[in-house]
């Protein structure tokens, strides 16, 4: 193990690396896992799902979504549609990877508008 703090990423001008201050893209082992509630009408049906899946394929980081234990990729259209989530589905998403963060904070953005539609 580094005793230098410097041999450790901490510099002394700049402090600890971002990781310690606040979620980053740069912090390639964060792990993001947020609760998620489907609130629009009709539940997450096909529209619903490829702006998920369409989202997912913007980041880099690895985008999970998870219904009663049974785990699918948000990049998979087919896999989201098969946990057959109507209104008041609770969903647990995990985002690992470099830009996790960010990607979550879009799902849920995407959640909370529910999908965009009336």
């Amino acid at each position: 193990m580094a005793s230098n703090p410097e041999d450790r990423g901490v510099s002394k001008e700049t402090g600890p690396p971002a990781c310690d201050k606040m979620v980053t893209k740069k912090c390639e082992g964060l792990v993001v896992e947020r609760e998620l509630w489907v609130e629009n009408r009709l539940g997450i049906h096909a529209r619903p799902a490829m702006k998920i899946t369409n989202l997912a394929m913007q980041y880099r980081a690895e985008l999970i979504l998870e219904k009663d234990s049974l785990q699918v990729n948000a990049r998979d259209l087919l896999a989201i549609l098969a946990l057959d989530c109507p209104q008041g589905t609770r969903l647990v998403l995990r985002a690992t990877g470099p830009d996790a963060g960010e990607a979550a904070l879009a799902v849920c953005r995407l959640f909370a508008r529910k999908f965009d539609e009336p």
